[in-house]
């Protein structure tokens, strides 16, 4: 007696009509999914830049997450971990014999994060959590070699003893100095518009021709100056300040206005060069640029002039000043150090802390890109149940299949 091979059961054509369709419809949903995902990510980010919604605001919690991370990244700087304490009061000495106070403080202010925690365990036993920079001088100052602390105690005027350290550093006053090289400029200008003008926008500014212009930002303005002629000064923030400025203050316009101004006269003097400056303004893009100078500003003021001068050096562009803004009002001193030694490599910007506000076309994005997420798990893990079963069944049956062509052959 012999017995065949079984073959595969009978299913009615419409069941599997079904399971076809079904087929069909998981993967134009996968699909769908597939696309509704990086979109709706896309939009969520779309939605965050457009309405700022990541705001790098100073609190006091962030500002000491913010002050630890610059003091690591001043520890970076001794490479070698055997006389870490000596290398430390090198780095103060060379500060104090360079007469940089801001950054000598800002390595004594490090101390913690520079130095091993055998030596920081006087200070953190006698300092609070939340103690002050001046607490901090204070006690970082016992571990200062005997000379090195007498030359700190002679240069650098303690914290503890100028209580009104935050108010902001008078900014000079415009002089007649200033007003002669307006004209100088704005002659060069007339003569040759190809002339660079980030310094005869940012005088004429100082001098008031384009509306009052608050101490900080007289002081941001100054900064500017001052960081644009460095070697190291950043090319796309270069190019993103010459976009402002050359918007705020149209050249063009300017040098058309002091032609009308002097009539036969000179062009370049105050008294046509002034007005016209005045008048060629575009308030809109003036308000941020004195924006701009007013974080720059409020740098100088939460470090010192030549600190936000080194700090400008590691910005990319205008939309790194919030961050640079953050870390010098949460470090203070620290970063005057941080920012003149480091390496332009984005270590300092990465210790920006910042802060996402939540709305309500923020939450759809979200929830869409979630759902999409999870409906192509859901179906890549159905897929896979369902083949895992069919394989499962399958193997159940040639078992049995098996069995029935040894049960023929013994018979």
């Amino acid at each position: 007696m012999r017995h065949d091979l079984p073959s595969q059961a009978w299913r009615p054509q419409r069941a599997l009509r079904v399971r076809h369709s079904h087929g069909v419809l998981g993967a134009f949903i996968f699909n769908l999914c597939l696309l509704l995902a990086p979109l709706s990510a896309a939009a969520a980010y779309l939605i965050i830049a457009r309405d700022n919604l990541y705001a790098y605001e100073l609190s006091p919690a962030g500002a000491r997450i913010v002050a630890a991370r610059v003091e690591r990244l001043n520890g970076q700087l001794i490479q070698l971990d055997y006389d870490r304490e000596r290398l430390w009061d090198d780095l103060v000495a060379m500060e104090l014999m360079a007469e940089d106070v801001a950054a000598a403080r800002g390595f004594l202010l490090s101390a913690r994060g520079m130095l091993p925690a055998r030596s920081t365990a006087g200070m953190a036993r006698s300092l609070a959590p939340e103690a002050s920079d001046a607490e901090i001088e204070l006690a970082a100052l016992q571990l200062l070699t005997p000379g090195t602390r007498a030359r700190y105690e002679e240069l650098v005027p303690l914290l503890s003893k100028n209580a009104s350290n935050t108010a902001v550093a008078a900014s000079p006053t415009p002089s007649s100095d200033e007003r002669e090289n307006f004209e100088l400029m704005a002659r060069a200008l007339q003569a040759q518009p190809e002339t660079d003008s980030l310094q005869f926008v940012l005088t004429g500014m100082r001098l008031g021709l384009a509306g009052e212009l608050g101490p900080r930002a007289t002081a941001g303005a100054a900064v500017l100056i001052e960081a644009a002629r460095r070697d190291d000064y950043p090319l796309g923030l270069e190019a993103d300040v010459a976009a402002l400025l050359g918007k705020a203050a149209p050249l063009e316009a300017f040098r058309s206005a002091a032609l009308v101004n002097a009539g036969n006269g000179d062009p370049g003097a105050f008294a046509a060069a002034g007005p016209a400056f005045s008048t060629s303004i575009d308030a809109a893009a003036m308000a941020r640029a004195k924006e701009m100078l007013t974080r720059i500003g409020a740098m100088a003021e939460a470090s010192s002039h030549s600190g936000a001068v080194a700090l400008l050096t590691h910005a990319s562009g205008l939309r790194d000043l919030p961050r640079l803004q953050l870390v010098a009002q949460g470090a203070g001193d620290r970063v005057a150090a941080a920012a003149k030694r480091l390496q332009r490599d984005g270590s300092l910007l990465a210790a920006a802390r910042g802060e996402l506000t939540i709305t309500r076309d923020l939450v759809a994005a979200l929830a869409v890109a979630a759902l999409a997420l999870l409906a192509m798990v859901a179906i890549v893990a159905a897929k896979t149940f369902r083949a895992g079963r069919k394989l499962l069944a399958r193997s159940r049956d040639d078992d049995y299949a098996a069995d029935l062509v040894e049960l023929g052959g013994n018979y």
